[in-house]
């Protein structure tokens, strides 16, 4: 009972993720930038290195390296490996997803990009997905897997949390994306991260949440 209260819960707060992501994204996708957006500007440039980093985790080879080394730690830890595979395939789906959501937002992107002009629309970032969904959901195994140390889990989800926080503002950083693209990004990811954490109860119960 415990489970099912807690899959329907997962899946009440995905539907309102989805909802205020579809919204935020009305409300901006035909519009000229709002105010915050227009203030978030002042983020640009800062540490270009550093947001370069961050972005470079973000696109797929980052995200390859980081599903295979999950998976290799996950594998000599005994820990729950069905459970990471569903965090993987979810990265790419909702990938998938953000990409053909820019297509229907139709958002422009900003025009005081920095190193490298990209040419897709705007919202979601995708960025800011790849944050939650995979980063987030990582930390989250790697916390409820009770055959890590506490000390190793630790590290590592100090490490992801930088991860999560770092890859969104480096789309803000390099004027690759408006705030409101990576908080459409946040949303979407984490109304994606939920879906995927009740699947994970129904079907991988030994990382049950």
């Amino acid at each position: 009972m415990q489970t099912a209260n807690a899959e329907m819960r997962l899946w009440f707060v995905a539907a309102m993720c989805f909802a205020l992501f579809a919204l935020l994204g009305l409300l901006v996708s035909q519009r000229t930038p709002t105010r915050i957006d227009v203030e978030a500007v002042a983020l640009r440039g800062v540490a270009t290195p550093l947001a370069a980093f961050f972005t470079a985790l973000g696109r797929w080879p980052g995200v390859a390296g980081i599903c295979l080394a999950a998976a290799i730690a996950f594998y000599f830890m005994h820990a729950n490996l069905r459970a990471m595979y569903f965090i993987a395939a979810a990265q790419v789906v909702s990938q998938a997803a953000a990409a053909l959501l820019k297509l229907a937002f139709h958002r422009i992107r900003p025009d005081y990009w920095l190193l490298h002009q990209e040419l897709d629309f705007s919202y979601p970032s995708g960025h800011a997905v790849t944050s939650v969904v995979l980063f987030l959901g990582l930390a989250i195994l790697i916390w409820r897997n009770n055959v890590f140390t506490r000390p190793t889990a630790a590290t590592a989800i100090v490490i992801l949390a930088i991860c999560i926080v770092g890859i969104p503002w480096s789309r803000l950083a390099l004027g690759a994306h408006y705030l409101t693209d990576v908080a459409g990004g946040v949303l979407f990811g984490a109304g994606w991260l939920c879906i995927t954490l009740a699947l994970i109860a129904r079907f991988a119960p030994r990382a049950a949440l």
